[in-house]
């Protein structure tokens, strides 16, 4: 496996978790999902991410997401990437 295949198998299994915290499906996350912002400390310590939705989102796919912030936006924790 090269290093591209690597990089991509692993922000596949990130937005799988990703997803599973939020309460969608991968699937779902990566055809409605604009942005996912990785949330730090000031000190460099991960304390989540912050997903942001194409305002073309279905309402049933909105409807369904955890640790929904605003509209368009929802938060997860920290997120393992083992």
């Amino acid at each position: 496996m090269n290093n591209d295949q690597f990089n991509q198998y692993d922000a596949q299994r990130l937005h799988q978790r990703v997803a599973q915290e939020l309460g969608i499906t991968a699937d779902e996350l990566q055809t409605w999902m604009v942005n996912d912002i990785e949330r730090v400390t000031e000190g460099g310590k991960e304390v989540g991410h912050m997903v942001v939705f194409r305002e073309s989102t279905p309402p049933e796919i909105l409807d369904k997401l955890q640790h929904r912030q605003s509209q368009f936006t929802a938060m997860t924790g920290v997120i393992d990437h083992e």
